[in-house]
């Protein structure tokens, strides 16, 4: 009997003095800030940016940042220069990302585009020398808008890409990949300017006489997919190396397997082969 007193005595001083040494921690310095139009609990290292913050035009201080529901569009210069931001969050309801929004924001590593944007505008990524890898459904793309991100090694654009513009990968030495739907329509002179280290890229259909040209060092060359509707002649700015794979769609096969032009490649294959496109060119 005496013993059991003694237990739960002990473990009645144990609760005690748990909670009492709880509420005597030291509080982390972190500012938490829940997004008040969010339907579910955000993550709690997430800041989000709300229109009382541009009101007051607060500078974020922390390293990861997302938006409130009511934010629409990101403004010019808005984040300008901001060298504490790591990691952000492009909400589905932003179309619209202003000229020069995040421009030299070195520190920026990731950045998740949750939804469609229409337009990122004019250097509005110019500078953000961290980022290393993009995958956005975006339709235009402008000038110098991802211009000196010099370790950006890989760029996806979805089924809505239409227009990119001048310089806007201009001097990105250590993109590797360059991957647009089918559907891109516009592509500027000296869009990828240098850009020496690029191995693998998509040809759309619209590009098809000019994208080769607009891609230096055809030596590193190894994966080109070409997004094609029909059969056509290996433009003449086409220099292939034999260690790069050409990816040409389904139905077309026999017909740039049978060209000699075109066997300047190292081997033709067919689209559906390829990790990310149909036999058709969509995205799988």
């Amino acid at each position: 009997m005496k013993k059991n007193i003694f237990l739960c005595a002990a473990m009645a001083f144990c609760l005690l003095t748990g909670f009492s040494s709880c509420d005597n921690k030291p509080k982390q310095d972190v500012k938490v800030v829940a997004d008040p139009d969010a339907t579910e609990t955000p993550a709690k290292d997430i800041f989000f940016y709300t229109p009382n913050h541009r009101a007051d035009k607060y500078v974020p201080t922390e390293e990861k940042m997302g938006f409130s529901s009511k934010i629409l569009s990101i403004n010019e210069d808005e984040f300008k220069d901001n060298k504490n931001l790591k990691e952000v969050w492009i909400a589905p309801q932003i179309e619209h990302i202003a000229n020069r929004a995040f421009s030299g924001c070195s520190s920026i590593e990731k950045i998740h585009f949750q939804g469609e944007v229409k337009v990122i505008n004019d250097e509005a990524f110019e500078g953000c020398s961290a980022l290393k890898n993009l995958n956005a459904d975006v339709y235009t793309i402008g000038v110098n808008s991802f211009k000196d991100c010099t370790s950006l090694e890989t760029a996806r654009f979805g089924e809505h890409i239409w227009w990119i513009r001048v310089g806007a990968f201009y001097n990105c030495k250590k993109l590797r990949s360059i991957l647009t739907g089918i559907t891109a329509k516009k592509l500027d002179d000296g869009a990828f300017d240098g850009c020496t280290g690029i191995e693998e890229f998509s040809v759309p259909n619209d590009f098809k006489n000019r994208m080769f040209g607009l891609i230096p060092s055809a030596d590193k060359w190894k994966k080109v997919y070409l997004l094609s509707t029909e059969y056509y002649a290996k433009p003449k700015n086409c220099t292939p190396n034999k260690n790069c794979t050409l990816y040409v769609p389904d139905a077309f096969l026999a017909q740039f397997q049978g060209d000699a032009e075109w066997s300047q490649f190292g081997s033709i294959e067919p689209l559906s082969k390829s990790k990310y496109f149909t036999a058709e060119g969509f995205w799988k």
